[in-house]
């Protein structure tokens, strides 16, 4: 079983793989976009996992389990059906993305789309403008995350680049951002300019490392996001590593 625990009155932030991620602040926990099965590549081989699931679906029980869009390495029926916990655990999902997760057997699910924002369990969660990267998943959503220690952070999305993403993005403790730059995701120097916008104080990418036709490497975003004059601190986990601040 994994660790959860921290220190102190610290945040903390797990690494599920893809965009996926646990984080925690004082008892509240919160999922977002976990994928842990290999659903994608049963039905598109060329896409299956580069490596197993740091973790099994049923190990896992949060708070809050958020959801950006219906893709299913975002939004994946079976992380959801082996997930353990649907009765106590408050979903949050822009619209169409909450409809599947009805027609998957999630009733207590809150809908929250880009400007709306709601407290579930003592935790502020906000609606953040993301650029749809299909016409199949249109009400794809970013998600500002507040604890009630004052910790936060934002988490992109799968999002496309246009000048309204620089100009709705908030300010976070943290921003976990997409970087493989491919169907219609962020290029990693998209994402620089995003972290410049945000001024977080960590910088954490992400979606670059399930599936290897859908790769980045995160050191070259590192590596430039240094040269761009950010003052963020750019974090680059591993899956199941624990980040804290």
């Amino acid at each position: 079983m994994a660790n959860w625990n921290l220190e102190g009155d610290k945040a903390g932030l797990w690494f599920l793989g893809q965009a996926g991620y646990y984080i925690k602040s004082g008892d509240t926990s919160v999922l977002i976009d976990p994928y842990l099965t290999d659903s994608v590549g049963k039905s598109a081989p060329a896409f299956k996992r580069a490596y197993p699931s740091p973790i099994e679906p049923s190990e896992i029980k949060a708070d809050i389990y958020i959801v950006t869009h219906d893709h299913t390495d975002h939004l994946d029926p079976e992380t959801i059906a082996a997930y353990r916990h649907k009765e106590s655990t408050a979903f949050v999902a822009p619209r169409f993305a909450a409809k599947k997760l009805r027609s998957l057997g999630i009733d207590n699910v809150t809908v929250v789309d880009h400007g709306e924002s709601c407290v579930l369990k003592g935790v502020k969660i906000e609606g953040i403008f993301a650029l749809a990267t299909g016409p199949d998943c249109l009400d794809t959503c970013g998600y500002k995350i507040t604890f009630e220690s004052g910790k936060s952070v934002y988490h992109t999305a799968d999002t496309a680049k246009c000048d309204l993403l620089f100009k709705a993005c908030p300010y976070a403790d943290v921003l976990l951002t997409c970087i493989n730059g491919k169907w219609g995701n962020l290029h990693i120097n998209d994402s620089i300019e995003l972290t410049l916008a945000v001024k977080p104080m960590y910088v954490i990418p992400n979606h670059y490392d399930v599936m290897a036709l859908n790769s980045e490497n995160p050191e070259s975003f590192r590596y430039f996001l240094g040269e761009s004059g950010s003052e963020a601190k750019c974090v680059i986990l591993k899956p199941m590593e624990v980040f804290e601040w």
